[in-house]
């Protein structure tokens, strides 16, 4: 039986620590403020705007959400624009929709990546705190999510495969593991995946396709995490026996991707801020 990573705990030790940061920064007279854009008709995007709000409530920071109807890339420029400018403000997220979102409106895959590319170009970089351009100097929070639980586990191997190696958050997740002591592989859905996933010591899945990983297309004894979402790519009760560490979904790497971002936007105030966090009173 696997050992489950509790990620809401893992969250919530982070958030004690980043309250204390907040609180420090409050002393000095800066509140820190992040903008959140969402699209109305996105389920998951509303889902996890309010828990990114709810968990910015408990450390102290101020999140203000604003809600589009309407898709045209130019009305949410504007609106980030404005925001960048806008100097009570340290940093702006746009909830990324699923692809399948992109195709209810009619989108292609092309369509969908140059819609989100030219919004999220749009935010400076210093208020990019999600990381979600491809210069951002901010790490994108799940990927930090799953380094936090790789700090937390213990691995036995280097292998690491990558499902879902397309979307922006598996190329993220390989290129920034390609840096670091792992021989990692990508994939993507509509190749022969488990041929990969089973030779993996350490299995990433963000492919978006619920249940997509069994049993069979795990190797034993590897660490599993599930970056798939709203509904997880791996059948988790299968895996579980099998697999040396799982993620679940939720409570997963959901809750360290939200305290992920509100890290970021907290670490970057300090940065440009405040020259050293130990010279604060």
């Amino acid at each position: 039986m696997a050992i489950v990573v509790d990620g809401n705990k893992l969250a919530l030790e982070r958030e004690a620590d980043l309250r204390k940061k907040v609180n420090k920064l409050k002393g000095l007279g800066i509140v820190p403020k992040l903008a959140i854009i969402v699209m109305k008709d996105d389920s998951a995007g509303q889902l996890y705007s309010r828990l990114k709000k709810e968990a910015a409530k408990r450390v102290g920071i101020k999140l203000i959400k604003y809600q589009f109807e309407d898709l045209k890339a130019e009305e949410i420029v504007e609106l980030i624009k404005g925001l960048n400018k806008d100097e009570r403000f340290q940093g702006i997220v746009v909830q990324r929709p699923g692809i399948s979102w992109g195709k209810k409106h009619k989108m292609d895959r092309g369509e969908f990546e140059v819609w989100w590319k030219t919004i999220v170009q749009t935010i400076e970089l210093k208020k990019d705190v999600d990381g979600l351009r491809e210069d951002s100097k901010f790490l994108l929070g799940a990927v930090k999510a799953v380094q936090i639980i790789l700090d937390n586990v213990e691995i036995k191997g280097r292998k690491m495969v990558i499902a879902g190696s397309r979307g922006l958050m598996g190329r993220r997740l390989v290129k920034y593991f390609s840096d670091k002591d792992f021989e990692v592989k990508g994939v993507d859905v509509g190749e022969d995946l488990s041929k990969a996933t089973i030779k993996a010591d350490i299995l990433i899945s963000a492919t978006g396709k619920e249940n997509l990983i069994t049993n069979k297309m795990v190797k034993k004894g590897a660490v599993v995490i599930d970056v798939g979402w709203p509904r997880g790519d791996v059948k988790f009760d299968e895996v579980k026996n099998k697999a040396k560490v799982i993620t679940p979904v939720p409570g997963g790497i959901g809750p360290l991707t939200v305290v992920s971002l509100l890290e970021n936007l907290v670490e970057g105030i300090y940065n440009s801020e405040i020259t050293h966090i130990d010279q604060l009173p």
